[in-house]
């Protein structure tokens, strides 16, 4: 089966997902890593026989160690806390790992410069970590480090069955009557979203593509584009999203009012995880500790935890805690506290491609792949984020949105890995129009990588009790999932302790 017909009869005429179906690949002739916290779930069966070898009592245990956790871990960095996060790095969907001495991203890559009305606490967090400074000519904060700023005319491409073409939403009417939409919102929406004002939340009662049909058109070619920008950033479709996210998602960083800094270091947002990480006592930050549950007892919580590289259980007590973990999980490890949450997750794999570098060859750093249905939306091209960083080496790092109703089909990923790392090197190769020599693969995948903004999602925050003990951090907490949303979780967790 070629291209054409995979595209034609693969991603639109099969349920199944692409590894799963009959196509032919070859073996891959290079080594495949795979990150999946799927097998290590499956401990929680094992861990009966474990003896405990540790007690602690702390202040507050912080479950999770993403943005979120991390960003209340700093804040409460001179306090007694612990911080347990199950895989074997900090960073969760904006992880990263290593190659050779050279870091990539295995998540979220990218943020843009801020405008000087967003939420100040993270802004002064971020100022603090010498991440952003003020730029008053420019009302906005801009970050430190420039040589991680991409060059706008290498910022990004289209590739499409008609070929290739600059940005997502093609130009005509309907791009200016959407545009003329977007500005009348801009400045109104922005985040963190828990400070929108109160008589714009109505849009988070309707889809986004309910209010396009209503404001500009039905047109499916169009509404196809901004299906694109909605599974790029929030897992789901504009007949998923609300209005309020699918405008936010615009407005708030002002796409089309003004020429605003892209910033993506080769690890990716794993770069705001380290920065944030690096201050706190690393004794505080356990990794490989799997929280298998939590219980009340009396004014404290009493945990058991799975340390997994050693294979032993660590008892806890702690007067609080912060949930910053992923909250599908709370129906097994607190499931009193389960009911609070009506999320819907979007399953993502990240497949990382190493490369050595071609001398002199600079692409284009993101390359939006808007051919066919398929669940796979384009990759990043590393040779523009940092030369110095990556010592010979070239990673083009390949994004799969899935819909939910994949996340079953993710436990056979570990025996189908050579056709998701073929079928990816394919898609690359045919958008850079030349072959490419693989030198290792890494693939990551999140089963519930990120919360689908719905309706009714935004502002469910599960923090209504100011004296209770049990504080919820995280995008998953009622907020869109986007990095300046995770900052500020950590920072409003820390100040309810």
């Amino acid at each position: 089966m070629n291209r054409r017909d995979f595209i034609k009869y693969g991603s639109a005429g099969l349920s199944l997902p692409f590894w799963l179906q009959s196509c032919q690949f070859s073996r891959a002739n290079f080594p495949i890593y795979l990150q999946s916290d799927h097998a290590t779930g499956h401990l929680i069966f094992q861990s009966d026989a474990w003896p405990v070898k540790r007690k602690i009592t702390t202040g507050t245990v912080i479950v999770g160690g993403g943005l979120a956790g991390v960003t209340a871990a700093y804040q409460l960095r001179d306090q007694d806390f612990q911080l347990f996060e199950l895989s074997h790095e900090l960073g969760g969907t904006s992880g990263a790992t290593t190659y050779n001495g050279i870091r990539f991203s295995q998540g979220a890559h990218y943020d843009l410069a801020y405008p000087e009305e967003y939420g100040s606490e993270v802004l002064k967090l971020l100022e603090e970590l010498n991440i952003v400074r003020y730029e008053p000519w420019k009302k906005r904060w801009g970050f430190v480090d420039q040589q991680h700023v991409i060059p706008a005319y290498r910022e990004q491409r289209c590739f499409t069955g008609k070929g290739i073409r600059k940005e997502v939403i093609e130009r005509g009417p309907l791009k200016d009557q959407f545009v003329a939409l977007v500005k009348s919102y801009t400045g109104k929406l922005n985040l963190p979203t828990r400070l929108i004002a109160n008589d714009l939340r109505y849009l988070n009662d309707t889809t986004f593509a309910d209010l396009v049909a209503q404001e500009i058109s039905n047109d499916r070619a169009f509404k196809h584009q901004l299906d694109y920008h909605m599974k790029d950033d929030y897992g789901g479709t504009s007949d998923q999203v609300s209005a309020l996210a699918g405008l936010a998602y615009f407005a708030c960083r002002r796409y089309y009012t003004e020429s605003v800094d892209l910033f993506s270091p080769p690890n990716g947002n794993d770069y705001f995880v380290q920065r944030i990480s690096d201050p706190i006592s690393k004794d505080r930050l356990k990794t490989n500790h799997l929280v298998k549950s939590i219980q009340k007892d009396g004014e404290v919580y009493r945990l058991e935890v799975l340390d997994v590289r050693n294979k032993e259980k660590v008892e806890v007590v702690a007067e609080q805690v912060i949930y910053a973990g992923q909250k599908h999980a709370l129906k097994y490890i607190f499931p009193d506290q389960y009911p609070l949450f009506d999320n819907n997750y979007a399953p993502w794999i990240v497949v990382n491609l190493v490369t050595k570098q071609v001398k002199n060859e600079y692409g284009f750093w993101q390359n939006e792949y808007l051919e066919g249905d398929g669940a796979f939306i384009g990759f990043v091209n590393s040779s523009v984020q940092s030369q110095a960083e990556l010592k010979g080496y070239q990673v083009f790092t390949g994004y799969y949105c899935l819909p939910e109703s994949d996340r079953a089909y993710l436990t056979s990923i570990d025996e189908n890995k050579e056709k998701i790392a073929n079928q990816t090197r394919e898609y690359i190769e045919e958008v850079l129009g030349r072959s490419i020599s693989v030198e290792a693969c890494h693939i990551k995948v999140m089963g519930h990588a990120m919360p689908i903004p719905k309706p009714g999602y935004l502002f469910q925050d599960a923090n209504d009790d100011p004296k209770a003990k049990m504080i919820y951090a995280g995008v998953d907490n009622g907020r869109l999932p986007l990095l300046f949303e995770a900052l500020d979780s950590g920072v409003v967790a820390a100040k309810l302790v």
